[in-house]
């Protein structure tokens, strides 16, 4: 952020625990912090209005923002909202969200102040051209090509799952172009040597996820939002692997409202054994107007607008 040119101010934070606890105690008080340096934060800018997309670290300056009476724009990305969010629906002017399916969640009371946006994605994300960015990444220029994104970190279940199916998948003419996450490449790539130069490339880490995108037949994925919102705005068909351990298991919700819409598969995460991933390869690679209904599918899901309306609505406040 500072590297655009945004400052960042700092606010107590810590996630509350839903038992009673000495931690619980004592997240509470470093919310209650929070809640102060907020208020003088806003006593000192005088915001027309705070945008909050919830979590946690979000809940100090929903509370402040109230108490000033500074309007509230909340947004939730996700197809399950988080209990910061719903705690903080009864105070926002205008609540924007990514999925319809997330709306009746806030209850009758706030279906009047509830715009499905979408989720903002940068504006490079949709943009790329495919034979340039298969030649940057060194790809062949008509070999179907998955990529596999575990998110920033990588993940551990999808590294595991890809090593194993690679070689199978690279015999029935498929590419892979597999962030690992920084942690896990030297593991990847010690156990992918014999696959150098066969269509396979391990990468810690995309910078420039545009091209990655452009260059992708298909994805292996994880389902956070911002992911998703992306894979929508390339109209990429999508195998689904929701994480376990997210918070209400929303990441669950995210892939359904893809996989519902035929934008592709959902496979829980206990389930991505390397026969399973190499089935559902298949299913796409193999089968070109599959592959062509889940890309109309995912694409017809994307909202490009999202940032804009998003704006409106701030002004609106």
């Amino acid at each position: 952020m500072p590297a655009a040119g945004y400052p960042i101010v700092y606010l107590p934070s810590r996630p509350v625990s839903r038992k009673l606890s000495p931690d619980a105690l004592l997240a509470l008080a470093v919310t209650g912090a929070g809640v102060v340096a907020a208020y003088r934060l806003l006593a000192r800018e005088r915001p027309d209005a705070v945008l909050t997309t919830g979590g946690y670290a979000g809940v100090a300056l929903g509370i402040a923002a109230a108490a000033r009476r500074v309007p509230l724009l909340l947004f939730e990305p996700n197809a399950v909202p988080g209990r910061a969010n719903l705690l903080m629906s009864r105070w926002a002017r205008r609540i924007a969200i990514a999925y319809a399916e997330c709306a009746p969640h806030f209850g009758p009371a706030a279906q009047g102040r509830i715009t499905v946006t979408g989720t903002p994605v940068r504006r490079d994300i949709g943009q790329g051209d495919r034979a340039a960015a298969r030649a940057a990444f060194g790809l062949a220029p008509e070999r179907f090509t998955l990529l596999v994104v575990g998110g920033s970190a990588g993940a551990r279940s999808l590294n595991q799952a890809v090593v194993a199916a690679a070689p199978v998948l690279l015999a029935e003419g498929v590419q892979i172009l597999h962030q690992t996450g920084r942690a896990h490449l030297a593991t990847v790539r010690a156990a992918t040597s014999a696959l150098e130069g066969r269509g396979y490339l391990p990468v810690a880490y995309l910078e420039k996820m545009g091209e990655a995108y452009a260059a992708a037949d298909l994805i292996l994925c994880r389902a956070g939002a911002s992911t998703l919102a992306e894979v929508t705005a390339c109209g990429l068909p999508a195998i689904l692997v929701p994480y376990p351990y997210a918070v209400a298991d929303h990441q669950t919700f995210n892939a359904r409202a893809l996989a519902n819409a035929g934008a592709g598969c959902l496979i829980p995460d206990r389930d991505l054994t390397p026969a399973r991933l190499i089935e559902a390869v298949r299913a796409f690679a193999q089968d070109p107007q599959e592959r062509h209904r889940a890309a109309v599918a995912s694409r017809s899901l994307a909202r490009p607008d999202a940032a804009k309306q998003i704006v409106q609505l701030l002004e609106q406040l």
